[in-house]
Order: C-alpha cells, then structure tokens, then sequence
C-alpha cells in the first residue's frame, strides 16, 4: 500500500498542477485506501485546506457517525472558552462552628468538585492547614457540585471495568483506580484518607461520617488546587482521559445534562452549528448516543485553527499522546485526536503538507469488524500520509 500511495503521490506532482487535478489525484488516492482496506465499512471523511479556504475531499461528510472519543476536542474547547484556560478544580475543608483553642465546636466538611486529578497525598495538605485538634461535630462529605449519577448516559453497562472506564464522584481519588481494581465509590475511599490523615496528625474526630451540604457562611479553613485548565486538556486529548473529560464536562453545569447544554451552547454561539443536528451526551465520548458528522467536525476545526491552547494540547503523529507510537515517517505533520470502540474509529484535527499548507481532516469510520489497530494504521494513518503528499 505504502508504494502504490508514492507513486501516485509522485504522478500527481508531476502532472496534476491544478486544483481540480490535485483533487482528482487527492479523491483516486483516498478511495484507493479506503477500498484496499475495508470497502464494507461506513467510512465519511472531509479535508478541507485552511491556507486555500477549498474543499479537497469530502466522503459522507453529511452523514452523523458515533465519534468516540474524538467528541472530546468539543469538551476541551468548551472549557477553555466557558470556564478559562486558568480555571482549576478547589476541594475544600470548611466548618459551621467556632474555633476555641484548637477545638472544632460544629462540624467539619469536605468538599468536592470533581477533581479527576486529586490524589491521596492531596489530603496531607488540607490536613496540615486546619490548625485544630479536635473535632466536636461530625465529619460531613459534600458532593454537592454533581447533582446526578456517576455514569454517563449511554455507557455501556457490560464494558469491563478498567482504569480508563471508572465511575466519577464529586471526591475522586487516585483515579478512583487502586492496586489494579476500580473504586466504585471513590468518595468513600477519600474519607477513609482523610480520617486516616486527621488521626495521624492527632486530630481527634468525636461525631460521624455523613454526607451533607456546607452550609453558607461556612469558614474555609484549607483548600486544594488542581492544576489550571490548560493542562488538564492535555491529559484529556494526548491520554485521552475519560475520567478527566466528564469531569470537566460535568463541571460545566453539575449534571450531566447542564453540561450537554454547555457543550451544545458553545457549539451554536461559537462555532456557528444547528445543535438540532448534532447530539453530545458527555464529554469523554464513551456514549454511543454521540452523533456528529465530518462536516461539523471541519467547521469546529476551522473555527479552532488559532486556538494555540487546544492545539498545543492535542497528540502529534509519532512523538506525543496517543499517536506517539503511528505514523512514524512523517511525524509532527499530524497534530489530531484520536477515538475508538469496538467497531468505532475516528482521527480529527491538522495536517501540515510538505509545503506547509495546513489542512483539517475528519475521519470517522463505524461499523467494521477488522482489529481497530488494521483500521487506525492501514486506513486512517494512510489517508493522512497521503494528505502529506498532497503539494499543491
């Protein structure tokens, strides 16, 4: 395959100086892949030169395709326009009572926000900055900022669990992911560090654990900080991170359905789509509900071109993420994110030419039955390889 695409990629150099030859040349070169590989597949693809503002190929660019986790890229850029690129997850220790001489006379809470990122050594320091020696209330856990479930909409409920599918919490820990096994209620494991931390400090707790809301007018006595937005994405786009991903979209509105209103919001007032054709159900992409189509993608992707957080975020073939380890002869010309499931694959984002022309490909294939590694390398790999060659 990777000889027949040169020597078309050399024929069409030399006699194809047109647009219309080189898009004849771009057409005969992708159709050539796609059949070579798996001609039963639903294959829709669009590629659009962003220097030139012309359409160089388009297959089913109209038709909605299950995306996986390429709906992550709508995620990221909501949160970076929404929330900030310096917006940061707080969890927080907070009392209802006063403090006399060290003792806690109300109750002590801890409050979550989804941090996807918290981890047991986090606690050490809201610890440290209570200042207090006993504890006369109970210990209440607040997980209030997510009003719904810990699974999304459309998961699949018989998916083996791992740590790249683990149930979310207001007091995630560890990534809810210890000693080889998921933590199906991850709050519960955050409270057993904390009163391990309160006892090891010699703080004594006299009341119970319970579950709560801090109350207004609560003093905050510590407080963590996860790490700003704009690195947060990239865990999200070059780990592809599902945890990370609904976290951020739940963030967005504290449900999973105020979220999908965000995501949706953005994609109507900034990058100009009818919501009523598309449809977003989570962030991470897990959901087959998820529909998009390569021609909303190319115009998220249009819009996204000057974007330099979100793309600085996003894998580069053959050096960073999930496409370090593909298309390793032409490597750095392909920033894009990557999505699979079972029968499910998908490549969006940029391709640089050897000229240096940038163009903005989607890629969604659904419904195959071959390994997704033969549909990634031989199918989507290809057709950016020959994008690459694609000089105008």
């Amino acid at each position: 395959m990777r000889i027949v695409i040169l020597c078309i990629c050399f024929l069409g150099t030399v006699f194809g100086s047109s647009l219309d030859e080189r898009k004849d040349w771009i057409y005969h070169a992708i159709e050539g892949v796609i059949q070579s590989v798996d001609p039963t597949a639903l294959v829709g693809v669009k590629v659009v030169s962003l220097d030139k503002g012309v359409v160089l190929y388009e297959r089913n660019a109209q038709c909605r395709f299950v995306p996986a986790s390429s709906l992550k890229l709508f995620t990221a850029a909501t949160a970076l326009e929404r929330l900030g690129a310096d917006d940061r997850f707080e969890t927080a220790v907070k009392v209802d009572g006063i403090i006399d001489e060290g003792v806690l006379k109300g109750n002590c809470y801890l409050v979550g926000s989804g941090d996807p990122s918290l981890k047991g050594t986090d606690f050490i320091g809201l610890v440290e900055g209570m200042n207090v020696r006993e504890i006369r209330g109970d210990l209440i856990l607040d997980l209030s900022c997510f009003e719904d479930g810990p699974m999304g909409p459309g998961w699949m409920w018989d998916e083996e669990p791992g740590y790249w599918c683990v149930p979310m919490s207001a007091l995630n820990v560890e990534h809810n992911f210890v000693g080889g096994a998921v933590i199906s209620q991850p709050e519960l494991l955050a409270a057993s560090l904390f009163k391990g931390l309160l006892d090891r400090k010699g703080i004594l707790l006299r009341g119970e654990l319970k579950l709560g809301r801090a109350p207004e007018g609560s003093v905050c006595l510590a407080r963590h900080f996860s790490e700003p937005m704009r690195e947060l994405i990239k865990v999200v786009l070059q780990d592809t991170d599902n945890l990370y991903s609904d976290c951020i979209f739940k963030r967005m509105g504290g449900s999973w359905e105020k979220g999908r209103e965000s995501v949706e919001g953005f994609m109507r007032d900034v990058i100009g789509l009818d919501t009523q054709e598309i449809r977003i159900v989570d962030g991470s992409g897990l959901s087959r509900y998820n529909l998009t189509s390569p021609n909303q993608m190319v115009a998220f992707l249009k819009k996204m071109r000057l974007n330099r957080v979100l793309k600085a975020a996003l894998p580069v073939g053959g050096e960073v993420g999930t496409l370090k380890g593909r298309m390793l002869s032409f490597g750095g010309r392909v920033v894009a994110k990557t999505g699979s499931m079972t029968g499910v694959s998908s490549l969006c984002g940029f391709v640089t030419t050897e000229t240096g022309e940038e163009l903005a490909v989607a890629i969604f294939v659904n419904g195959y039955m071959k390994e997704g590694r033969e549909i990634k390398v031989k199918l989507e790999d290809e057709i950016c390889h020959v994008l690459v060659n694609a000089i105008p």
